[in-house]
């Protein structure tokens, strides 16, 4: 009975650690910005999050993560020090595993759209 007590523990300890390996992703995303220079972005698949790891070091909520793809999002809403209005908006981040398509876009309440373009480029997974 000990050894079947013991057993069940450690079963129960290792599945975690695995469902947790399984989830382990690392893209990297590369798109071109205004001046047409190659900028690279790289992302780790952290559930909950999507951490951007390169420039940034942004964390995304993940709405969806699946065999087809990952949708994850970030929102601001704060009065920065030394403003006197608030920033208010989002980001999303979508990559399309089956064909590695990118796509990065930002909206900020007040500003234009044309200010906040989507960016779009490919991923590989690493």
């Amino acid at each position: 009975m000990k050894y079947l007590i013991v057993a069940i523990t450690l079963l129960a300890c290792a599945n975690p650690a695995r469902a947790a390996e399984r989830w382990e992703e690392h893209w990297t995303c590369t798109y071109a910005d205004d001046g047409a220079k190659p900028v690279s972005l790289s992302f780790e698949l952290s559930p909950p999050e999507l951490v951007e790891t390169a420039l940034f070091h942004e964390h995304y909520r993940i709405l969806q993560n699946n065999d087809y793809g990952v949708v994850a999002a970030s929102s601001i809403s704060i009065i920065q020090p030394g403003d006197t209005q608030p920033t208010v908006g989002a980001v999303a981040v979508v990559i399309n595993k089956g064909t590695g398509e990118f796509w990065l876009a930002t909206t900020i309440a007040g500003q234009s759209a044309a200010a906040h373009q989507p960016v779009h480029g490919n991923c590989r997974k690493n």
